[in-house]
């Protein structure tokens, strides 16, 4: 139970008893205001004291969650990866943080160790099989174990289909299929004799195909039916399969997302769906669960109110689910006669951009926490942690 829910349980439990003792007990005396207040005050100080208690209790349990465990993460420079990786430190674990670029990863450990985790940076490219192997061997050999491999790399491209290219396709596919299938494969063996965890963080994507998002929600996918098989495959090996479903999280990636067709009116939609409070979670409550999850070794974890919608939505009423997509695609906006493609930090300089960042203050606020704030790119595209 969080903080603030055992002083809300006390009151709320004072007050129906209260009901009840005046519905069924003859007239009381009239109780002078003096020691009314003083029981309100009474009660208040022991949900306030109790509330204490059950939060620090949750903190210390927090903490030892994954005491003494060895903790892989890619994709962990900035985003989801990186709040990851404070998470799971926050929880005892050493981790292996690992991106494409070297000043960035520098950046993630420099603020790791500042915060007192165990960590140690690997430049690592997914989508070579060969830096996989010598990732995992680098992890091993520096803290000697090896417990869980979380799967965070990603890419994200967003506009309608006419403007994504075959090339664009082939690395979503490469980052978010290939890059999980050869990491996770070569894992497996590793991870058997600590009966390690692979956790594979998805999409609401993978399962409901969101327009102007498509070499995304294909790469989702395919990963997800990865994630599954591979969760149904491991049994009897020790190893167990977390297939992690997040819908939106504030992790600032508008700004490293590469926006085509239209890409100030392209940025306006996405980040603000992304900023908003009741649609989108944070980063850090999504890493708190997915955390929780890893060490309760959990199958499955859906985050979010509206992901779990989503995913109802879809198993009860397939056809009735792909018209509201059809209606949503037939919103957004539409290819426009000359394509171009610009980030997120560039696209949302425009009036529009600016007007809707004044809105999704929350997204704003992510970018900064989550080391949002340069510019991603390297030579094969725009790269963002998990959304």
């Amino acid at each position: 139970m969080n903080g603030w829910k055992a002083p809300l349980a006390m009151v709320g439990a004072r007050w129906a008893w209260s009901r009840v003792r005046r519905r069924y007990a003859p007239a009381p005396e009239p109780v002078p205001a003096y020691k009314r207040n003083l029981e309100l005050l009474a009660w208040g100080a022991a949900g306030a004291a109790l509330g204490v208690g059950v939060s620090a209790l949750s903190e210390r349990r927090r903490s030892g969650l994954m005491a003494g465990k060895v903790v892989l993460i890619t994709g962990s420079s900035r985003g989801l990866g990186l709040q990851l990786a404070r998470e799971f430190g926050a929880s005892g674990a050493r981790v292996v943080v690992c991106a494409r670029g070297q000043q960035g990863l520098d950046r993630a450990v420099a603020e790791l160790t500042g915060r007192g985790v165990e960590a140690h940076g690997v430049v690592c490219d997914v989508t070579d099989p060969e830096q996989i192997e010598s990732l995992l061997d680098e992890a091993e050999e520096h803290f000697g174990r090896l417990d869980a491999v979380v799967n965070s790399a990603g890419i994200m491209r967003v506009g309608p289909q006419e403007a994504h290219t075959d090339d664009h396709f082939r690395q979503a596919m490469d980052i978010m299929f290939w890059g999980p299938f050869h990491l996770s494969r070569a894992a497996v063996d590793r991870l058997r004799d600590t009966r390690g965890v692979i956790v594979n963080i998805t999409s609401i994507g993978a399962y409901l195909s969101v327009p102007h998002l498509l070499p995304y929600s294909t790469a989702k996918h395919a990963w997800a039916a990865l994630s599954e098989g591979m969760a149904a495959e491991t049994a009897g090996t020790g190893v167990r399969v977390t297939t992690v479903v997040p819908g939106l999280m504030r992790t600032g990636s508008h700004r490293g997302v590469a926006f085509s067709g239209d890409p100030e009116r392209e940025y306006a939609w996405f980040a603000l769906l992304a900023g908003l409070p009741l649609l989108s979670v944070s980063a850090e409550r999504a890493a708190r669960h997915i955390v929780r999850a890893t060490a309760g070794r959990k199958s499955f974890l859906v985050i979010t109110p509206a992901a779990r919608a989503g995913l109802v939505a879809r198993g009860i009423a397939p056809g009735l689910t792909q018209e509201a997509m059809r209606l949503v695609g037939w919103l957004l906006p539409d290819a426009p006669a000359r394509v171009e493609e610009r980030l997120g930090a560039e696209a949302g300089q425009s009036r529009l951009g600016r007007l809707v960042d004044t809105v999704s203050v929350l997204n704003e606020r992510a970018s900064k926490r989550m080391n949002q704030h340069s510019k991603p790119q390297d030579e094969q595209g725009q790269r963002t942690e998990e959304k």
